[in-house]
């Protein structure tokens, strides 16, 4: 059987040894990867090349999104249009 009480006890222990580092709580710059506060939102520093490279990728990720649901609808409507066809 598994003894629940000596696993949490080795959970605790581990956590313990993680938290109780010296390093303060923070992030990462997405594209640099450089620490950042933990407050900071979005999150990448301030570097211009940073911000701008980080404008970028939201741009790219809208325009993809948008891309899969018109190609989404487009298969929804031949698929759609065909089962009505051989029902009538």
């Amino acid at each position: 059987m598994v003894d629940v009480k000596k696993i949490k006890e080795n959970v605790s222990k581990v956590t313990k040894k993680i938290s109780g580092g010296k390093v303060a709580p923070h992030k990462h710059c997405r594209i640099c990867q450089k620490s950042i506060s933990p407050n900071s939102d979005p999150r990448v520093c301030k570097d211009k090349e940073c911000l701008t490279q980080n404008e970028r990728n939201n741009r790219n990720e809208k325009q993809m999104r948008i891309w899969m649901f018109i190609f989404f609808g487009i298969f929804a409507t031949i698929f759609l249009t065909s089962i009505f066809r051989q029902l009538i």
